[in-house]
């Protein structure tokens, strides 16, 4: 059985620690929150300092620092190419990922102006990269004479972006990927004759790519898409 010193000291003890919740209780408003995952919040409480708390999934609103940083990336494309251009093309051709990337280790190699590639996502699509250290000029008047068809300094971005997804499929071109693809996996050895129609076939999807890439321009310009 406790003595009265005891209860005293527990009635004590306890107090003391209900005054403490209702202090941390009422400065929980100055704790400061930082994302560390899409789970996880590492959050500064008075006195205690730094402790991670892990969140319920489920929330359909937005992370700010999240908002703040995709808005940074969006201001980047925009230097290059009219986002909401890109969205609209997105949505209806299944690219999931528009990056300035290059082709080697992230470099760009001579000469190269955009690529694509398969998307490694569940839900398939495709992935371009722009080479972001063109000059508009020089580049667009080169391809201005090959084509016989204007592209002006601040559309080059838009028609090589529309380029990349006149390559997809969906776009209706020919599937010179997945061509190479079983090229290479037959280790190249092919006979001359396939060679020379697996370079046809380059031909014809580049041509269909920049058909495809003019026509869409001309929509934009018009204000058609």
């Amino acid at each position: 059985m406790f003595s009265s010193s005891s209860s005293l000291l527990i009635l004590i003890i306890g107090f003391c620690l209900g005054v403490i919740f209702i202090y941390f209780v009422t400065r929980l408003k100055t704790a400061k929150a930082f994302k560390i995952d899409s789970e996880t919040l590492l959050v500064k409480f008075p006195i205690i300092g730094y402790a991670e708390i892990k969140e319920p999934l489920g929330y359909s609103g937005l992370f700010i620092k999240e908002v703040s940083s995709n808005l940074e990336k969006i201001e980047m494309i925009n230097r290059y190419i009219d986002f909401n251009v890109v969205l609209n093309y997105a949505n209806r051709y299944n690219i999931e990922y528009i990056g300035f990337e290059g082709d080697l280790d992230g470099k760009w190699s001579e000469g190269k102006l955009a690529f694509n590639t398969l998307s490694k996502s569940p839900n398939g699509g495709y992935n371009i990269h722009l080479n972001p250290n063109l000059d508009r000029k020089v580049v667009s008047d080169k391809l201005s004479k090959q084509l016989g068809f204007e592209i002006k300094p601040d559309e080059l971005y838009t028609f090589l972006f529309l380029h990349e997804i006149g390559h997809t499929k969906k776009s209706g071109n020919e599937c010179y990927i997945t061509a190479m693809v079983n090229h290479s996996l037959s280790g190249g050895r092919r006979a001359v004759r396939r060679r020379r129609a697996l370079s046809e076939l380059y031909k014809r999807t580049e041509r269909y790519a920049d058909d495809f890439a003019m026509r869409e321009l001309i929509k934009l310009k018009k204000g058609m898409n």
